[in-house]
């Protein structure tokens, strides 16, 4: 993911972070928790697995639950066309 996939990424005057896909013109908001994972997998060079490992330190749970956040997050886009 990231822009050069398709998905431009902004910061909303909310603070939240919104995804958007030129290709299909759909706009995403993302809460607290999609924010951090999207945050955490550009500094994991997109890397699920590493990404996982991040968020999970951060909130204190089990990186193999979150490891399944992230993957079915992905998938959500990908299977979007998006």
């Amino acid at each position: 993911m990231g822009h050069e996939q398709g998905l431009i990424a902004s910061v909303r005057p909310d603070g939240y972070l919104e995804l958007f896909s030129p290709r299909t013109g759909k706009r995403h908001r993302c809460g607290p928790r999609g924010t951090t994972m999207w945050l955490a997998l550009q500094r994991c060079d997109w890397r699920s697995e590493l990404a996982a490992e991040e968020v999970a330190f951060r909130l204190g749970v089990d990186p193999d639950s979150i490891r399944c956040d992230i993957d079915a997050w992905i998938s959500h886009f990908r299977e979007a066309g998006e």
